[in-house]
């Protein structure tokens, strides 16, 4: 049995990607680089931090790979995983080096995998992503498939509950069309 104490926490699984089991998953990628050195991943499932095997990855872009675990091959089962943190079992490391991982990962993952909750809309998403390139900064939120952007702006953010992984929000009314964004493919963000 694999014990909490034993987890280095790497990323999370945002969303399915395609139908054989693929899954979008946003990670931190130093310490991914190192995946050849533990043979498998950990996720906890109904309480019990279970091994899958990787079959293969990809990288799509600096901080998301594209995730193919064994016997995981079907869209239904992929979905089983939407939401759930990964680990690479400390084990497989040195001391020295599941310590720098550990600092690694807390300091790069931040708010990524966290559900966005407004006061109005309810549920809006996960955050799949943390927009820093632009003048203000943006949560890129998956909402049912679809990217949100919305402003990761102080006074916007009520409070961010570490414990349940929601960062609730007040959100003008007007800035997130929901409808727009569930008929588009590009991402919606009404200002």
């Amino acid at each position: 049995m694999i014990k909490d104490e034993q987890l280095i926490e790497i990323g999370t699984i945002v969303k399915v990607h395609g139908l054989k089991g693929e899954m979008n998953v946003t990670v931190s990628d130093a310490v991914f680089d190192d995946v050849k050195k533990c043979p498998y991943l950990v996720c906890r499932m109904e309480g019990i931090n279970v091994p899958f095997f990787i079959e293969s990855y990809r990288w799509k872009g600096s901080s998301s790979i594209l995730l193919k675990l064994e016997d995981v091959d079907t869209l239904e089962k992929a979905e089983t995983f939407c939401g759930q943190k990964l680990f690479f079992d400390r084990r497989c490391f040195t001391a020295k080096e599941a310590k720098a991982y550990d600092e690694q990962a807390e300091e790069e993952l931040g708010l990524i995998g966290y559900t966005v909750e407004d006061a109005t809309l309810g549920q809006l998403g996960t955050i799949s992503d943390i927009n820093d390139m632009t003048a203000n900064v943006l949560f890129i939120v998956d909402h049912n498939g679809s990217e949100l952007m919305i402003p990761a702006a102080e006074d916007l953010i009520e409070e961010i509950d570490d414990e349940n992984r929601v960062v609730r929000m007040d959100l003008p009314v007007g800035l997130v069309n929901l409808d727009d964004a569930e008929s588009e493919d590009e991402p919606f963000l009404k200002i």
